[in-house]
């Protein structure tokens, strides 16, 4: 490894040549960047108007409002960074888009800039400075993402700031600078906030570079500057929160690190079945998801890796080859992916490696925090935007090394050193390129679970629905019952029972009087990415889908509903019209099944109520209205008010006995609570249901004591009550006269 005094040594100070070189570099990125307007605004349609609901258009339009005093209006939950810088815009150029655009451009333009100083700083080269520099200036994405409205592309000129003023510092420390640097992270962060990793790359390369009280102290000096930075944002959170918890920049978060990271997710910026049926915290959410199929969870994060590092540039809201190279002739010419800077910017760590270990460490810890940064999120193209800024200096380092070793003509050094990471960095990048297309593998279940609830219900002869079972962290299945706006989640088990060349699709609804409350449709085989429908399953293979829907707020209350299954196909040429397949051994025209029935409750506000009679353990109870005289023949109404003690298993029916003067049956009821709408095994605990039942009055006048008791109507076993040794439960008595 050469020693630091041993770099060729190169002046601090700017030459002439270097200043036009650089005004050089500056009017090409600005020239290409405005190219790219133009190619897009003759034929982007996204490209003005912006598309309702994209990033881009809520930044313009925060900007907007700002203007008109009527933002921000609560913590902040888009990353103020971006609206300010286009505050700022507007008022240099107005409100124009295309003129915003350019603004925009020119900030991209002057990245380069950086980027050329920082990149002549790095190598100790005046050409290496100048490659850095345009390589940015050149590399398609950036162009495209310099373009727009959106965070990624202001935060990659903060990073190309922070990197020429990391590597000044290297060379000659300053206080300022590293006050300087504190407010460029600080300014990186209120823009995007998962890139506050860069800080403690920063802090770590002081670390490396000073001594330990000055490395302290410029650390100390960084970090009050970056407070000072993003002050601002927090204390007017924590205003506009009036007392809640607030948020250091904004709220996002959790809920985007579940969309990315869930059972079902895909990893690029997806709505997931998944997270439909989230009714807690979101971090819960995600563990439990992570216990139900871990390895799932370790090929996802290998596929995102995959998409990190490799050409791709997956599309949220804005797609690059969209809005990019589809419309852009010179994005198409230029022959530079993301793929080839990972693999030059990586070769360039391992050059620094060999000659300046420590700065090797910064840069491999800055690709590192970068890229962890990301992975919690998905691996979607402007994402991987910021990342290149280091690439390309590590890449331009990589070159001046390469080159040096090569006018030496040390071939053998130039062999030894760098053909085997080369070639490692080759085949890391081709295998992870290759798990892209193949994780997270959807599998057969290698057997049944001991809790599955049978069925073996068949459809057109062919696919089978061999069980379902109930999951601990969804209790709704297992209770019977539920609470409004919380999720019904079940796991189901498929298989075909010969090769079929149908692609099958099912629902499961919650239906009540005939009306669909809420459900979830999809292909059978295709709920979690990645699909594997049945049309490409095999007899004997077992396959499980965990899905489900959530409970909407206006859910019919204190009524029992079916959780119905039925399968279709998607037929016509644009597959709009369903057929709905019968089930078999089935009664007549059966479209679907029963898998159980289902309430819906609103608990808040109940409290346990102290009840005068138990029956069995089970059922409370705590309150009666039995009028004391009725007519002959009269219908009478009598209102119970019932506690359930633990979740019923069991659908009770409810007796009520009038006896005569011997002891005989005058008038009788037997059914299940709300005319049979409401069973016990959907009844809540500690929960008040006020149940109303007519009884049919004697002809004959008469005093008759009115009993009632509760028994199964599978075995007609009563419920045992206290005092009775018959399961029947004397209420008083009712006088019939006229």
């Amino acid at each position: 490894m050469n020693a630091p005094n041993t770099q060729p040594v190169f002046p601090l100070r700017l030459s002439r040549r270097d200043v036009l070189a650089g005004v050089g570099i500056l009017l090409l990125a600005f020239g290409l960047r405005v190219m790219v307007v133009f190619d897009r605004a003759q034929a982007d349609p996204f490209f003005d108007p912006l598309p309702p609901g994209t990033d881009q258009r809520v930044y313009v339009e925060l900007a907007a409002r700002y203007e008109a005093g009527s933002w921000p209006d609560g913590p902040f939950f888009w990353q103020p960074g971006i609206v300010y810088f286009l505050v700022g815009a507007r008022a240099l150029v107005g409100e124009s888009l295309g003129m915003m655009r350019l603004v925009m451009a020119l900030a991209g333009a002057l990245a380069c800039g950086w980027m050329a100083g920082a990149g002549w700083l790095l190598t100790r080269r005046r050409w290496g400075g100048y490659l850095a520099g345009l390589l940015l200036a050149v590399y398609p994405v950036a162009i495209f993402f310099a373009t727009d409205f959106l965070t990624e592309g202001l935060a990659s000129v903060y990073i190309s700031l922070f990197l020429f003023l990391a590597l000044w510092q290297r060379e000659q420390p300053a206080r300022w600078r590293s006050a300087l640097v504190g407010v460029v992270l600080g300014l990186t962060i209120i823009t995007r906030t998962n890139l506050g990793v860069l800080a403690p790359a920063w802090l770590a390369l002081l670390a490396l570079s000073l001594p330990r009280r000055q490395a302290l102290f410029h650390a100390a000096l960084s970090l009050v500057f970056l407070a000072l930075a993003i002050a601002p944002v927090t204390l007017y959170n924590r205003q506009a929160a009036r007392g809640q918890p607030y948020p250091l920049v904004t709220s996002t978060g959790l809920n985007e690190v579940y969309r990315a990271n869930n059972r079902d997710a895909t990893g690029v910026r997806s709505t997931d079945p998944a997270m439909l049926t989230v009714d807690g915290d979101y971090l819960d959410a995600l563990l439990a998801d992570i216990r139900l199929k871990p390895l799932r969870f370790v090929e996802l994060q290998i596929r995102k890796t995959g998409l990190y590092w490799s050409e791709l540039e997956p599309g949220n809201n804005l797609d690059y080859l969209q809005s990019g190279e589809a419309v852009s002739p010179l994005l198409r010419a230029v022959p530079l992916d993301f793929r080839t800077l990972a693999f030059f910017g990586w070769l360039g760590v391992v050059a620094m490696f060999y000659q300046n270990r420590r700065l090797g460490l910064f840069f491999a810890l800055l690709h590192l925090l970068i890229f962890a940064g990301v992975m919690p999120l998905w691996a979607e193209g402007r994402l991987k935007q910021p990342a290149v800024a280091p690439l390309v200096a590590a890449s331009a380092y990589a070159a001046v090394a390469l080159y040096d070793l090569a006018r030496a003509r040390r071939w053998r050094d130039l062999a030894r050193r760098y053909a085997p990471p080369a070639l490692a960095l080759l085949l890391a990048l081709a295998g992870l390129r290759a798990a892209v297309d193949v994780l997270p593998q959807t599998r057969p279940v290698a057997g049944l679970p001991d809790d599955l609830r049978p069925l073996g219900v068949t459809w057109d002869g062919a696919l089978r629905l061999i069980g379902w079972r109930t999951l601990p962290d969804w209790p709704a299945a297992e209770r019977g019952w539920t609470h409004f706006q919380r999720s019904y989640v079940v796991q189901l088990y498929w298989e075909v029972l010969n090769p079929v060349e149908v692609d099958y699709n099912f629902y499961l609804a919650y239906i009540v009087d005939g009306q669909r409350i809420a459900g979830f449709d999809h292909p059978v085989g295709a709920v979690s990415f990645m699909p594997r429908r049945t049309s490409a399953w095999q007899p004997g293979e077992i396959y499980a889908e965990i899905l489900g829907f959530k409970l909407p707020q206006d859910a019919p209350r204190e009524i029992s509903g079916d959780i119905r299954l039925g399968v279709y196909r998607l037929e016509g040429e644009d597959e709009s019209s369903r057929m709905v397949i019968p089930v078999q051994a089935a009664p007549a025209n059966a479209d679907a099944i029963t898998l159980q029935r289902l309430a819906v409750f609103d608990m808040g506000g109940q409290a346990a109520v102290e009840g005068f009679a138990v029956f069995g353990g089970q059922l409370s109870l705590h309150g009666l209205e039995l009028p004391p005289q009725a007519e002959p023949g009269e219908s009478l109404s009598l209102i119970f008010y019932w506690t359930a003690l633990a979740d019923l298993q069991t659908d009770y029916t409810l007796f009520i006995h009038l006896l005569d003067e011997n002891g005989r049956t005058a008038a009788q009821y037997d059914g299940q609570p709300r005319q049979n709408r409401l069973p016990t095994s959907t009844w809540p605990p500690d929960y008040t249901v006020r149940d109303e039942v007519q009884l049919m009055m004697p002809d004959r006048p008469g005093v008759y004591p009115v009993y009632m008791g509760w028994y199964d109507a599978r075995s007609f076993d009563r419920l045992p009550v206290d005092g009775s040794p018959d399961g029947r439960l004397l209420l008083g008595e009712i006088r019939v006269e006229s």
